[in-house]
């Protein structure tokens, strides 16, 4: 009898449950494969979008704000011949057309990033947030359009009207300067180091991470070959310290 109950009942309930046990554990560790796989293209696509960003920024400031200072300082000083050429060929007028936009990573994809590093998630959305803000563009485009449009218009004012009018439009130039700096030393400081620190976490050591670090050295690279348009060390510090803040500390 014994022996009938322990082929009948006994037996076949623990192959059973030995069945269901392997099944369990081989559904956790494809979940976990999956999770993990989730995790890597999160953080490589914040990688990717920052490099974009990067790269996008580091243009603009380069190519077109900087240039943009320069010259409207030369033409403060008295560059006449410089101001009639920027008023003819509409050279004023910047930065019309949005840059590029960057989709959100997955839902379930963030949860899993988040699940580990919820600062990684939050640095990247500050990090779009920074990029997709365009109020003062949107406000310069609306003063070069009022002031600067009109060549003959321009000519026509008074000389201390001029002045006023090119140093707003170089005040909005600074702070479109400001807003790259920060963008770059946001990418460089805070996005590149910590995204790199967490992918060489041991839970990503038989995972395929080459995309990611194909990238991070592109970042390094972009920095590299602009480094003498990189935001100094203490960039956000003066920042922080700086303006009203430094004026009431005089007082």
């Amino acid at each position: 009898m014994e022996s009938l109950f322990l082929s009948k009942l006994v037996l076949p309930f623990f192959s059973t449950m030995g069945a269901a046990l392997i099944i369990m554990y081989i559904n956790s560790v494809n979940r976990r494969v999956k999770e993990t796989k989730q995790k890597i293209y999160a953080a490589t696509y914040i990688l990717d979008s920052s490099m974009r960003m990067l790269s996008s920024e580091f243009i603009l400031l380069i190519h077109t704000i900087k240039p943009h200072i320069e010259a409207s300082y030369r033409i403060v000083k008295g560059d006449q011949k410089l101001l009639e050429t920027m008023l003819l060929i509409d050279e004023f007028d910047i930065l019309t057309v949005a840059g590029p936009d960057f989709s959100h990573i997955p839902n379930e994809f963030t949860l899993q990033l988040g699940y580990d590093n919820l600062e990684l998630v939050q640095m990247y959305d500050t990090l779009l947030y920074l990029y997709r803000s365009d109020s003062t563009r949107k406000s310069l485009n609306d003063f070069v359009k009022d002031k600067l449009k009109s060549m003959d218009g321009f000519l026509q004012k008074s000389e201390p009207e001029k002045l006023d009018i090119l140093n707003t439009y170089i005040d909005y130039l600074d702070r479109l300067q400001h807003e790259a700096n920060r963008l770059i030393f946001m990418v460089s400081h805070n996005v590149l180091p910590s995204l790199e620190d967490y992918l060489k976490s041991y839970k990503f050591w038989f995972y395929s991470t080459s995309h990611a670090n194909k990238t991070i050295k592109m970042i390094k690279d972009i920095m590299r070959n602009n480094v003498a348009y990189m935001p100094e060390s203490d960039f956000m510090e003066r920042v922080r310290h700086g303006g009203i803040q430094r004026e009431i500390k005089k007082s």
